[in-house]
């Protein structure tokens, strides 16, 4: 047979830009959160120490990204005026305990050790002090996506408390937390926050204008010269801001319309490729959003949502979704939470665009209430789970079944169906 491989390429010069470890050299259309982020971290130019700064703003909307090129900014300025400063970068996301946090930093501090798993957690906070203190001066703890951590507060309690407790003598230690949860704070307990004191700065979604700044800048970055028609980025830029506002979505957008015209053997890439990229993206990025930025409670709750939306018997209201998600919880013997809580994780879906919320008037007794619906369709949400691990058994052989009872508008109870 002949080589299921296409000819010579004429449509990407690289593709490095499009990696998610790629670094810009230029940040677009964050000069404000930069000054304000700039103005939060003089203090340890001016030699009075690192501060606790925390990061909000949903994914794609240039968090990290920023953070790396403020810090970066800051350890050319600290050298060049004789200020020690460290700078250390965790991503939460891989180590979600402060176990695991400490562990990867006493590494990063004892490069001719290796702390496994093992060592007791008194050990790890004693040689990290030990050296943290050799180093002296400024130490900041760059902890991105911290809402990982969970209920696990110690981290956020120890730091600051340091040299309170005599813990250091030479150093001084600062957190900057990145969160796509603008509730995270919310949920930390009195004593962490009164000892944060943090300072917040919220970096918002994208509009369409920024976002086709930034899309123009990494279009002439990865594609060759004349490639694009005119109409392609205005057009990704145009759908991501009616979508997220997130410029990684963006970017995904644009490759894969590239991904689309290299496949055609086609000499551009036009609208139709970034409509036709449009649907695969959606989907790719429910999923990722599903496997990759839910805890297991979210996704707990996205399941009983779901199936609430499906099953048009019952709407699916704060107190009936959190009946069935109980069930769930019972189901997949996971710890139940309160009702307040599965309320903020709906929010919380919301706001990584997989639900909507509508208001409805119930009458003069019934009051208000919110009514929640799945934004992608209910198939593309349920193999994603249905792909995972602990809820494979949950959706059994029927999951199929559920969703071409679904698309058959015939909407049968699937509560019922599933037994709970």
């Amino acid at each position: 047979m002949d080589s299921p491989f296409k000819g010579a390429n004429d449509i990407f010069q690289t593709k490095e830009p499009f990696e998610e470890a790629y670094h810009p050299d230029e940040i677009l259309e964050r000069d404000e959160e930069i000054k304000t982020f700039a103005a939060a971290l003089q203090d340890v130019l001016d030699g009075f120490g690192p501060p606790n700064v925390f990061i909000y703003g949903q994914t794609g909307v240039g968090k990290t990204a920023t953070t790396h090129k403020v810090t970066e900014y800051l350890e050319a300025d600290a050298t060049e005026a004789g200020v020690d400063l460290t700078v250390f970068s965790i991503n939460c996301n891989k180590r979600d305990t402060t176990y695991k946090v400490i562990t990867h930093l006493a590494n990063e501090l004892y490069s001719e050790k290796t702390f496994k798993q093992g060592h007791h957690p008194d050990t790890l906070w004693d040689r990290i002090y030990t050296a943290l203190d050799k180093l002296g001066g400024s130490v900041l703890v760059v902890l991105d996506e911290i809402d990982k951590l969970g209920e696990d507060e110690e981290l956020l309690y120890e730091f600051p408390r340091a040299n309170a407790m005599g813990e250091l003598e030479h150093a001084k230690v600062g957190i900057i937390g990145i969160s796509n949860n603008f509730k995270f704070r919310e949920s930390l307990s009195p004593r962490v926050k009164s000892t944060l004191t943090e300072r917040e700065i919220q970096f918002s979604p994208y509009d369409a204008n920024e976002l086709r700044t930034i899309l123009d800048y990494y279009a002439d970055l990865v594609f060759y010269e004349n490639v694009l028609s005119d109409d392609v980025v205005p057009l990704c830029a145009a759908f991501t801001a009616q979508d997220t506002g997130d410029a990684r979505m963006g970017l995904d957008l644009l490759e894969t319309a590239g991904d689309i015209a290299r496949h055609e053997n086609a000499d551009h890439v036009v609208e139709e490729h970034v409509r036709l990229a449009r649907s695969q993206v959606d989907r790719a990025n429910t999923e990722r959003i599903v496997t990759n930025r839910l805890t297991v409670q979210m996704q707990v709750v996205l399941v009983a949502t779901t199936f609430l939306d499906v099953d048009q018997s019952a709407d699916a209201k704060v107190k009936t979704i959190y009946s069935f998600y109980k069930d769930l919880c019972d189901r997949l013997d996971i710890d139940v939470l309160s009702e307040s809580r599965v309320r903020d994780h709906l929010d919380t879906l919301d706001m990584f665009g997989l639900l909507e919320t509508e208001e409805v008037n119930l009458g003069r007794r019934g009051g208000r209430s919110y009514i929640y619906s799945i934004v992608d369709e209910p198939r593309v949400v349920i193999e994603t789970l249905y792909n995972m691990d602990r809820f494979e058994d949950l959706f059994g052989d029927s999951a199929e079944e559920f969703l071409d009872t679904y698309e058959a508008d015939t909407r049968s109870d699937i509560q019922t169906k599933l037994g709970l």
